[in-house]
């Protein structure tokens, strides 16, 4: 049977007794003879007697750990009893797997949750486009945006739908005050397809075997750009924490391989110009 380190006996006595001052010297001398740094321990009182020496009952078999004291012709027997120590180290309970996995599915829904929104105009994919974005990465150097454009009729029959993936990478945040950040370079690729039966994935019957070797309806481009952006002061914001403005420089696959095969092909034609803003949440 341990032992515990403390002693709270020394205090326990005169209170458990409601004694005389007397008794509460008592009661310390009880506990620095007991409960001295040489054996520590606590006890209980089972059973405390003011009687005559006289007329002390015998002491039973179960009162072997009892001993007497006489203060001023007053006997006081005390039985002291071990209390087990309880352990220090209560072990955690066991985790709910339901609980854990739950929340993993509720942590991979919320990352889905659209962190930005972005408005472009120009840029070959449509006269405006609008559309949501979510930022990731250490330091959120990534970002992915799915825009859908609009594109009016023009000199063609009718108007037309654009969609529009793009990936971007940012490499530098560089803060210009406590307010405006710059972000000196953008880079990054976006594949946009249109709503038009003009376009196609495949190339048609119609046209002589491998005349054409791209889709006319998925364009894979390129693009390069610069941003500023307002960081909104705490005690001012409401939907948003941010706002930012943008221009970047785009060319696809088909003015690429124009330029590379003709060289007089126009330089004005071989790039696509677009401003944006975007916010974020």
């Amino acid at each position: 049977m341990k032992w515990s380190a403390t002693n709270p006996f020394r205090l326990a006595i005169p209170l458990l007794l409601g004694l005389s001052p007397g008794m509460g010297a008592l009661a310390q001398s009880v506990g620095s003879e007991f409960f001295g740094s040489d054996m520590a321990a606590s006890g209980i009182i089972s059973q405390a007697d003011s009687l005559a020496p006289d007329t002390l009952p015998p002491l039973r078999p179960a009162d072997e750990g009892a001993r007497c004291f006489v203060v001023h012709d007053t006997v006081v027997r005390y039985v002291l009893m071990p209390i087990p120590v309880a352990s220090k180290s209560i072990p955690a309970p066991a985790k709910d797997r339901y609980a854990t996995l739950r929340s993993k599915r509720i942590q991979r829904w919320n990352n889905l949750i659209p962190e930005r929104a972005s408005l472009q105009y120009a840029g070959s994919i449509g006269l405006l486009s609008f559309g949501p974005g979510w930022q990731y990465g250490r330091g959120e150097h990534w970002e992915t945006d799915m825009l859908f454009g609009f594109l009016p009729r023009y000199h063609s029959d009718k108007a037309k739908f654009t969609f529009t993936l793009k990936e971007r990478y940012i490499p530098w945040h560089c803060r210009l005050s406590s307010t405006w950040v710059c972000q000196p370079l953008t880079v990054g690729f976006f594949f946009n397809t249109i709503s038009s039966n003009d376009f196609w994935r495949s190339q048609p019957d119609k046209y002589p075997a491998n005349y054409y070797w791209c889709s006319t309806r998925i364009r894979s481009n390129i693009f390069i750009g610069q941003r500023f952006r307002y960081d909104i002061p705490q005690a001012y914001r409401r939907l948003h924490s941010s706002v930012s403005a943008y221009y970047e420089l785009s060319t696809c696959d088909i003015y690429i391989l124009s330029k590379v095969s003709n060289r007089h092909y126009p330089w004005h034609r071989l790039f696509s110009l677009a401003f944006g803003l975007s916010w974020e949440m």
